[in-house]
């Protein structure tokens, strides 16, 4: 299962690439290089050995690739002084089969449809987050992407947070980018907001829901059904 759920980040993050014409691959990484955007812009699904690395490492310090990457257990970036961890995430997912059809609608929580909507929607997940995020990346996923659903939480007006549902080609739902702004926390906000991804994930039919919980997400999770299975861990490249 942990395998299923990093296959679904990546291939989330290439998809929004693809759409926005700005990945690159090769045999030993991936890259979204989103030069706007703190998202998603960075290097995932790469090769760990001591040339690979140290050709990334030249890469990004060259500024042709980004100096964000993200690795996954079992998985480990060999002990280098160019690369410094930031944080990681735990890789959790839900059997379906366990969720109930839930029909009650969630007035507060609106579908991201139109370019106002996805100004919104990047405006939250900066606030949310705390990184930027380019509105027109999420246009264009509004726009051109079959498999990606886009949620704002509205209250009177305010947008107090957001999140996605992505289906990927091992007919799992990947939840991504759930966030609350400051204001709106402690207020069920991202529980409510993963509890409609889920019923979305429900319509689909999809066999399991799949996330990466922070430490301050995990407990939300966990009480929702989630079950922790391993771990990404994201590093930056000292560039000087």
């Amino acid at each position: 299962m942990n395998k299923q759920i990093v296959d679904n980040l990546y291939e989330f993050w290439e998809h929004v690439g693809g759409i926005n014409n700005n990945l690159s691959k090769t045999k030993s990484y991936t890259a979204v290089s989103a030069d706007t955007s703190d998202w998603p812009n960075r290097i995932f699904n790469l090769k760990t050995d001591n040339e690979s690395v140290n050709r990334i490492i030249q890469l990004s310090k060259n500024k042709k690739l980004p100096e964000i990457l993200t690795i996954h257990e079992p998985v480990k970036v060999i002990d280098n002084p160019d690369i410094k961890f930031l944080f990681n995430q735990k890789n959790m997912a839900i059997d379906m089969h366990l969720v109930a059809v839930n029909t009650t609608v969630n007035r507060c929580i609106k579908r991201v449809n139109t370019e106002t909507d996805s100004v919104d929607f990047a405006n939250t997940a900066s606030q949310a987050f705390g990184y930027k995020v380019d509105y027109n990346i999420i246009i264009n996923i509004v726009n051109s992407s079959a498999l990606s659903r886009l949620f704002l939480f509205k209250e009177n007006s305010v947008c107090l947070g957001c999140g996605i549902v992505f289906f990927d080609s091992n007919n799992n739902a990947g939840l991504h980018m759930i966030g609350t702004i400051p204001e709106g926390r402690g207020k069920g906000v991202g529980k409510s907001l993963t509890e409609h991804l889920l019923q979305e994930a429900k319509k689909y039919r999809s066999e399991h829901c799949v996330l990466h919980a922070s430490a301050m997400g995990e407990s939300v999770y966990s009480k929702l059904g989630f079950k922790p299975y391993g771990k990404i861990e994201t590093y930056k490249i000292k560039r000087g």
